[in-house]
C-alpha cells in the first residue's frame, strides 16, 4: 500500500514540473564551454592541462561478494595441494596411479588462470626479508649459501595481478660456523 501511495505522488510531481530531456546539441555545447573554462583556468595558473576529451573515461571496479572470493581461494589452495601431493618430488612427473586425475587437476589448473588467477609456488627460488610471504619456519642448512625456500606450505595467490593471498613458507638459511 506504501509502494502505491509513492507511486501516485511521484506522477504527481512528474505532471506539475516535467523535465525535458536536454537536447544532444546542447549538451556537446556544455561539455565544449566546461573544457574551454578548465583549458582557460589553467593557463592563467600557468600549468598544462592535457587536452580535453570527447567522451569521459568509464572506470571499471570489481566487486565481488567476500563468500565468492574466499571459496575462489579455498579452491587455489586446494588444487596446489592436490597437485603437490599427485607429482614426485624427484621427477616432476605425477604417480603413475594418478595419472588420469591428474589431468582434471591441471584442468582446474587452466580455468583458474581463464579467470585471472595465478597461483605461484616458491620452492626453491631465493628468498629475500622484504618478498610478501609469510616465513613459517627457517631451518640452517650447512650446504645453503644463501636464504631459498625450502617449501611452500600455501602459495601466493594473485588475482588480476593483485595479491589476494600471502604465501607460507619454510625457508633454509646458511649454517653459521660455530666458533670454539
Amino acid at each position: 500500500m506504501k509502494n502505491s501511495t509513492k507511486l501516485k505522488k511521484q506522477r504527481l510531481l512528474q505532471a506539475k514540473f516535467p523535465v525535458n530531456p536536454a537536447p544532444s546539441a546542447d549538451l556537446a555545447t556544455i561539455n565544449k564551454t566546461l573544457h574551454a573554462i578548465r583549458d582557460f583556468q589553467a593557463r592563467e595558473q600557468g600549468g598544462q592541462m592535457p587536452p580535453a576529451q570527447a567522451h569521459p573515461v568509464e572506470r571499471f571496479v570489481e566487486v565481488v561478494p567476500s563468500n565468492v572470493t574466499k571459496g575462489l581461494i579455498a579452491i587455489a589452495n586446494s588444487y596446489f595441494r592436490a597437485r603437490k601431493k599427485m607429482l614426485d618430488p624427484t621427477t616432476g612427473e605425477p604417480h603413475e596411479a594418478m595419472a588420469r586425475v591428474y589431468k582434471d587437476i591441471e584442468r582446474i589448473s587452466r580455468h583458474l588462470e581463464e579467470m585471472g588467477f595465478k597461483i605461484q609456488n616458491h620452492t626453491g627460488d631465493a628468498y629475500d626479508d622484504g618478498q610478501p610471504m609469510k616465513v613459517i619456519t627457517s631451518n640452517p642448512r650447512p650446504e645453503a649459501t644463501r636464504k631459498y625456500v625450502l617449501e611452500t606450505l600455501l602459495p601466493t595467490i594473485y588475482w588480476n595481478d593483485k595479491i589476494i593471498q600471502h604465501g607460507e613458507i619454510e625457508i633454509a638459511v646458511p649454517s653459521t660456523p660455530t666458533t670454539k
